[in-house]
């Protein structure tokens, strides 16, 4: 029971279900999740995993090793957050996750400057679908369009993002420019999966254009701005994202779509971490730019 990498790749199969999601868990290929379970079986000499149509299933044994697991996984992560905290260097690595959209679009044009302020840091970009639990340190800092409500948690809101309807000139000179909320109904939109139905500008569109078709759906941003910008539908996006697409145009700018709040969260164990508290400053400043026009969303390496 000494093998922690091999309990971490025990609980990354349990979370995961199956050895290829444990192997995306945690970085490495799916023999090696393999290898490691039947060592940690061996070692242990019984069998953690029945394997079922659903996936992987907890024997009654494996049930018992994940009590224990997660006991240890806690107790090592509260260490290594206790010392991580305490970490006064502007140097080595720091793990930012946010959205995909919020990154690649808002984010990462303005990089730049922070890793010439700080050239010590070296980041590590997130942008799983899922939020990461920054409790399990999966990523130190993260920006979310919501606020998380997690007790360990410090969270500070960081600025809004106005959203607008956007469409291309080849999708409004086929299928014409609406002029009124009411005609949104007999357009095609470009929008987000089932899986993020309850986002606020998923529920506008229900409300405000009931009988529209979802021509094309996803679970990425990009491919959002990317379907839209080609001609294939309406799409309610941040104004901030759109922006960095020249041939995206507002449609009836009038709508009052909603506005979503960026926030910023860490736990509470790293707050006093140097490259933490470095990077959420720049955030803060960031958001605030950006509020104020001060620096395009879509500003280029070479400009920020």
């Amino acid at each position: 029971m000494h093998h922690w990498d091999d309990l971490r790749v025990f609980l990354a199969a349990h979370r995961g279900r199956s050895h290829a999601a444990a192997a995306r868990l945690l970085g490495v290929d799916a023999t090696t999740v393999g290898r490691r379970l039947s060592a940690l079986e061996s070692a242990l000499g019984a069998r953690l995993f029945d394997r079922t149509r659903e996936g992987l299933s907890l024997t009654r044994e494996g049930a018992r090793v994940l009590s224990m697991a997660e006991h240890i996984e806690e107790r090592f992560l509260g260490l290594e957050r206790e010392v991580g905290g305490s970490d006064v260097r502007l140097e080595g690595l720091l793990r930012l996750t946010a959205g995909e959209g919020l990154m690649s679009l808002v984010l990462v044009p303005h990089l730049l400057e922070f890793r010439e302020k700080h050239p010590g840091i070296d980041l590590e970009l997130r942008t799983d679908s899922r939020p990461l639990d920054l409790a399990r340190r999966e990523a130190d800092v993260a920006v979310r369009l919501f606020r998380p409500r997690e007790e360990a948690l410090v969270v500070r809101r960081l600025g809004s993002l106005p959203y607008g309807l956007y469409a291309s000139e080849a999708y409004l000179a086929h299928r014409g420019h609406p002029r009124t909320q009411r005609e949104l109904s007999r357009h095609d939109f470009v929008t987000f999966d089932p899986s993020l139905d309850s986002v606020p500008e998923m529920r506008w569109l229900r409300r405000h254009a009931p009988g529209a078709r979802y021509a094309v759906r996803t679970n990425s941003t990009s491919a959002i701005l990317a379907a839209c910008a080609s001609g294939q539908g309406l799409a309610a996006v941040a104004t901030a994202f759109a922006s960095a697409n020249p041939r995206l145009v507002r449609v009836l700018p009038g709508a009052k779509l909603p506005t979503r709040e960026a926030w910023s969260a860490v736990h509470q164990d790293l707050r006093g971490n140097a490259r933490v508290r470095a990077l959420l400053s720049w955030l803060v400043d960031l958001f605030a730019r950006l509020e104020r026009g001060a620096a395009p969303a879509h500003a280029s390496q070479e400009t920020s």
